[in-house]
């Protein structure tokens, strides 16, 4: 493949069984050669040997190396919720996780995200699209050497409070531009159409279109939502509201579909990340391509919560841009692409009974160029290229279970977890190599979590809400000061 730059002298050639450029054939007996935080050339590990005389070789053995995941939708301060609402339907789940979120302080949050990051690190994801409220999921992803984008929580249906929340929201930017995280973008988040109003949508989007920033929201998640917005009804209209103390707004019945009712609203671009879909009909869909709009397919949890699944060989058809996410341990449990690939796979596989609708090559692309694609980052990250970001993973596939590889996608997605994965680098920085943390202190991450987490059992069983003094509807309180509905 064709090379960008020569630099011998600094240069670092990894050599593997396998190299999966994803946007071009396998590699058998592949290598990358990088320099600083680029890669210089990918191809033949015996070509760019002799090519390159005076680089470092790093023989990785019998692995494959491919692209980093890129997790396109994630909690990471929810990572100390895992396994608290296990048996939870979607609609009961989110109610009770509005106490669970209300029983940590800031500080615990960040000790929640920094779990995340690490997590993520050791599993293989490089890139995270992540959401968060305090916005110390930047923090915490840039202490761990992450590449992400981190989306502000925005809440709001009282249209007399669009100008407070907007003041709100530009203080809380302001606060989170300033956490320094080599790496990390900053966007919005509308959190759902039952819990942000129709002009506060209208103003986020017309704000981020000014200020370039991108917007992601959960969209057509659950049958709750669809029944709120198209009838104005439903455990969101009633119970939902009444626990945050909004019984007194107006619910209007919309009569549509939640893609619809937002695309009346100028939601839709190519900067908006759509996440869910699981309710999306075919006619959601051609609105979500006509807008070039991207979709987050998070099938895990989307199963786990009975949500449903997503409607995903119709979006794949249509041309949308789509990128896979875990969504958060609270739902999910685990971040583990290997995971999520593979239950995408079976999954839209016995739902459409038709084995050719996902393959395991398709999988891998989604879960690592689809995902950057679908946050607009493909020209930087998502596949081996030269002059792309050196962001990759090295997986042991020495064990018996991988025995005989025939197909490395197929290794990865059938066999693979994040048990597997032993090296991973960011921007050609190591973050992880013999399964062992090079930027953070990993066991120091796991005590503090743990401590987080007693606490947190321990609010929850009295009831306490401990950050409920003025920050919020769901009463965390932010890194900024004011009030947010």
């Amino acid at each position: 493949m064709t090379e960008t730059a020569t630099a011998n002298d600094r240069a670092t050639l990894y050599r593997a069984d396998w190299v999966l450029p994803v946007s071009a054939p396998v590699l058998a007996d592949g290598g990358l050669l990088v320099a600083g935080d680029r890669i210089v050339a990918v191809g033949p590990a015996a070509d760019l040997e002799a090519a390159h005389p005076g680089a470092e070789v790093v023989d990785l053995g019998r692995a494959i190396v491919l692209p980093g995941f890129v997790n396109c939708h994630s909690h990471l301060e929810y990572t100390t919720f895992r396994g608290i609402l296990d048996d939870a339907e979607f609609g009961d789940w989110i109610l009770q996780l509005v106490d669970v979120k209300a029983s940590l302080t800031p500080d615990e949050y960040l000790d929640s995200a920094r779990l995340g990051a690490a997590e993520c690190v050791a599993s293989g994801i490089t890139t995270v699209a992540d959401t968060s409220y305090t916005g110390l999921s930047i923090r915490a992803a840039g202490e761990a050497g992450l590449r992400g984008r981190v989306y502000l929580e925005v809440y709001g249906i009282d249209d007399t409070r669009i100008d407070e929340t907007l003041r709100t929201v530009d203080r809380r930017l302001e606060a989170a531009r300033s956490i320094h995280a080599d790496h990390i973008g900053v966007g919005l988040m509308p959190h759902a159409p039952y819990t942000v109003s129709s002009r506060l949508y209208e103003a986020i989007a017309e704000r981020s279109r000014a200020e370039g920033l991108p917007v992601a929201s959960h969209v057509a998640e659950s049958r709750h939502e669809l029944t709120y917005v198209r009838a104005g009804s439903g455990k969101f209209a009633h119970d939902f509201r009444e626990k945050l103390g909004w019984e007194r707004m107006l619910v209007q019945p919309y009569g549509v579909s939640p893609v619809k009712y937002l695309q009346q609203w100028g939601v839709f671009d190519r900067d908006f990340l759509a996440v869910h879909c699981t309710q999306a009909t075919l006619d959601d869909i051609r609105i979500l391509r006509a807008k070039d709009t991207a979709v987050a397919h998070c099938p895990k949890s989307n199963a786990k919560l009975g949500c449903g699944v997503a409607p995903l060989a119709d979006i794949l058809h249509q041309g949308v841009r789509v990128g896979l996410g875990t969504d958060s341990p609270a739902s999910s449990n685990i971040m583990d692409m290997f995971d999520e690939m593979r239950t995408m796979l079976l999954l839209h596989r016995a739902t459409e009974r038709d084995v050719s609708v996902l393959d395991a090559e398709r999988c891998v692309r989604l879960a690592t160029l689809g995902g950057a694609e679908a946050l607009g980052l493909a020209g930087e990250i998502g596949s081996l290229e030269p002059g792309k970001a050196a962001d990759f993973i090295a997986v042991d596939v020495s064990r018996s279970r991988f025995e005989p590889i025939a197909n490395p996608y197929s290794a990865l997605v059938y066999g693979a977890n994040q048990d597997d994965v032993f090296l991973t680098v960011v921007a050609g920085r190591i973050l992880y190599r013999d399964r062992a943390f090079t930027a953070v202190d990993d066991a120091a991450v796991r005590r503090a979590a743990q401590t987080v987490r007693e606490r947190l059992q321990e609010r929850v069983r009295e009831g306490v809400q401990v950050g409920a003094a003025g920050s919020g509807w769901w009463r965390p309180a932010p890194v900024t000061s004011g009030r947010e509905r």
